[in-house]
């Protein structure tokens, strides 16, 4: 279970501590969309803010990362829609599960009593201040981690913003902190520097791609990437077993799913992909209805992109 990850990890946290699985994916974050600062009008007034969601009778959506049976997971949340969805995506997480996330075994490792006291953003760096984290005591770091784990998840998974520099009562917190360094050093934390959390033996099924061979001819045509399975009408229940083909210069490729335009689930093959691919990427339980697949080869200064999407239905 992941509350028993142990010491050992966390006092590999600032070195990575198994950033990547054997098949070479890790969980990364969104890709981004626009760049607009937001503060909430509480926080520009320096008001004490509540950690329950305000009444709104136009909601947004959003997603807002739980745990069940000590894993995170996205649930799917009607927010207020007179906030930024990253600050609304926040407020809903700290108000904790609602009764039927509950029944469902949903549960959170941040604090009941967890207020947030602060929330605005700078060139799309969230800066959150709560009231309070759990316990950091050497043995019990694992649900501090968690609880990092919700919060950078949380409220980056709109794509909005790309990293999150957390406070607990106006002091920096972050991964520095639970290894016993310096909290003055705490850098903002992305999707990639959390990844490790999700344990691996979570990752159903096959994951990789083919490698470009060494010696192999340099590419020279116009990059494609093509979606072979799951089809647009196959039925997709508890596990997306991608299956494809990339046509480019050698690098990675990264899948994402999206719906209603905010990414629930992600996976980066972190490999000089050139070839056949695969992936099998579970479906979070709450989630149900019309999903957009997409697959990306990004483009570098070396390196044309090439995008693939696929629209498919969850099944309930």
């Amino acid at each position: 279970m992941m509350r028993a990850l142990g010491t050992a990890c966390v006092a590999l946290l600032l070195v990575g501590c198994g950033g990547t699985v054997g098949s070479g994916v890790r969980d990364e974050g969104a890709a981004a969309l626009g760049d607009k600062a937001a503060v909430s009008p509480a926080a520009a007034a320096g008001e004490d803010t509540s950690a329950a969601v305000p009444a709104s009778s136009s909601p947004g959506t959003a997603f807002v990362y739980l745990l069940r049976f000590d894993q995170p997971e996205p649930t799917r949340r009607s927010v207020a829609s007179d906030l930024p969805i990253p600050e609304a995506s926040l407020r809903a997480l700290l108000a904790g599960p609602t009764p039927a996330e509950a029944a469902l075994h949903y549960d959170s490792a941040l604090p009941p009593a967890a207020r947030l006291l602060g929330f605005s953003v700078v060139r799309r760096t969230a800066i959150v201040d709560i009231s309070q984290m759990p316990d950091t005591a050497a043995g019990s770091e694992t649900e501090a981690l968690l609880a990092l784990y919700q919060l950078v998840y949380t409220v980056t998974a709109s794509g909005a913003i790309d990293a999150v520099q957390i406070r607990v009562a106006g002091r920096p917190f972050g991964l520095n902190a639970l290894a016993g360094g310096s909290s003055a050093l705490e850098p903002p934390l992305t999707r990639a520097d959390l990844s490790f959390v999700i344990d691996a033996t979570t990752l159903a099924g096959s994951t990789g791609c083919a490698v470009e061979k060494t010696g192999a001819a340099p590419f020279s045509g116009t990059p494609t990437v093509t979606i072979v399975r799951p089809r647009a009408d196959e039925p997709v229940t508890d596990l997306i077993q991608l299956r494809g083909t990339v046509a480019n210069a050698a690098g990675p490729l990264v899948i994402r799913i999206l719906q209603d335009e905010l990414e629930v689930a992600n996976r980066i093959i972190d490999e000089p992909c050139r070839g056949r691919f695969a992936a099998a990427i579970p479906v979070p339980r709450t989630l149900t209805g019309p999903v957009t697949l997409v697959v990306i080869s990004p483009a570098d200064d070396k390196r044309d992109g090439a995008v693939a999407e696929r629209s498919l239905v969850i099944a309930g």
